[in-house]
């Protein structure tokens, strides 16, 4: 049986609910914008995905923007499209819009709202499309009560210790419950100065799907606007993306949160073989919230088979997964077994304040650290020989540290 430090998962949410949903006014409708968070969409070089909470009395959504750290007089202006999303706090609007037509590796500077009321101002960089190395931020579950105080240090001190991070990816279990209006606005609060600064790209995790059923999906795909090149019916939840030296490939392991909609493994297995067969970049990667060797017991036989036999087939570098807030790296692995050039699954830790105190590492694991102490996060330096990943404990202190050098092709 699972032990959890933090009480039960359904008496955290009730907590949850509590501190941040009383009254509605932390969880409601802003005074001013909120929730700012940067994605892509399309071309990381040319273009860039704002995605914002506005005052339910908001008019219209406007971004402006301009090349530079500040916005003058007469910037840029793009208008953003509204979703009006249900919540257990009311209806929030969401604005999103895209900025096309970017210059490549430029600062922008941008603030969003309605004309009366606006954004800080923030600045974020577009990608080099000829970059030969790139650093990026991977992080395990988030998932805490609120504030998520943990997740705020966690993702803070990530950014601020390396500032050249051009995105970060987030393995899943952002919340610990998806359908929680004060959980997401906890998340989000936590991130801000990060996530209007870098793209996140995440991963769908279970605990996005709680409360089991079909109104998760309006949460998610309302607040996080991601390629949308995935698989029919997987949309906005299973994607891939290119940026600088790397592939990237986000997939959905929740097969049985989403049962109700039949197997969702084998159209993701036929996407992520078309979707691998013709990839050039020196480096591929891709993410799975439940990795296929966990750290309860071992194995993960369903995710395994679904998506391990295609992932090593195409040579993919990295797999990331988290769901299990422990820190492991297997050996590079092919068909199960440990090989001299294989592909290496890596579980993340956690960036939140949940822990499991019975963790174990896998027979094919080459390092296993159980964070009980403090949350972790990752950072991922690439160049087009070598790609550097490197475990950090929230305090700095490096946990884990491994090399890959570049595969002959």
């Amino acid at each position: 049986m699972r032990i959890v430090t933090y009480l039960s998962l359904f008496v955290a949410s009730l907590l949850a609910g509590w501190l941040l949903l009383g009254g509605g006014a932390a969880a409601g409708a802003p005074g001013a914008p909120d929730h700012v968070v940067l994605t892509w969409t399309a071309d990381p070089a040319t273009t860039i995905t704002i995605t914002w909470r506005a005052p339910a009395e908001a008019a219209a959504g406007v971004v402006c923007y301009q090349e530079g750290e500040t916005l003058t007089a007469t910037p840029q202006q793009a208008l953003a499209t509204a979703t009006d999303l249900a919540t257990d706090a009311g209806v929030w609007r969401l604005y999103s819009a895209t900025l096309t037509g970017l210059a490549p590796k430029t600062r922008y500077a941008y603030r969003v709202g309605d004309g009366r009321q606006w954004s800080p101002v923030r600045a974020f960089t577009t990608a080099d499309p000829e970059a030969e190395s790139l650093t990026f931020l991977v992080f395990g579950d988030s998932q805490s009560i609120a504030p998520y105080a943990q997740w705020r240090k966690t993702v803070q001190r990530a950014f601020a210790a390396h500032p050249d991070a051009r995105f970060m990816v987030n393995v899943g279990d952002l919340v610990d419950t998806g359908k929680s209006a004060g959980h997401w606005h906890a998340w989000f609060a936590a991130a801000e100065g990060v996530i209007d600064r870098i793209p996140v790209m995440p991963a769908l995790g279970n605990h996005e799907c709680y409360p089991l059923g079909t109104g998760w999906r309006a949460y998610w795909h309302a607040q996080f606007r991601l390629p949308q090149n995935g698989p029919d019916g997987q949309k906005n939840q299973v994607y891939s993306f290119d940026v600088g030296p790397a592939h990237f490939t986000v997939l959905d392991s929740q097969q049985s949160e989403q049962r109700q909609r039949g197997d969702i493994l084998t159209p993701q297995r036929q996407w992520l073989d078309a979707d691998l067969k013709n990839v050039n970049a020196p480096w591929k990667f891709a993410f799975v919230h439940k990795g296929p060797y966990h750290l309860h017991g071992g194995g993960n036989p369903q995710i395994r088979d679904a998506f391990c036999p295609t992932l090593e087939a195409h040579n993919v570098n990295v797999v990331f997964s988290a769901h299990d807030h422990g820190v492991a790296r297997t050996h590079p692995l092919k068909h199960h077994a440990r090989a001299a050039e294989g592909t290496i699954y890596m579980t993340t830790g956690r960036s939140g304040m949940k822990v499991y105190r019975d963790l174990r590492a896998h027979p094919l694991h080459a390092f296993f650290h159980n964070p009980l102490d403090q949350p972790n996060y990752l950072v991922v330096e690439l160049t087009a020989m070598t790609a550097t990943i490197t475990t950090y404990a929230q305090d700095g202190t490096r946990i884990d540290a491994f090399t890959l050098e570049q595969r002959k092709r």
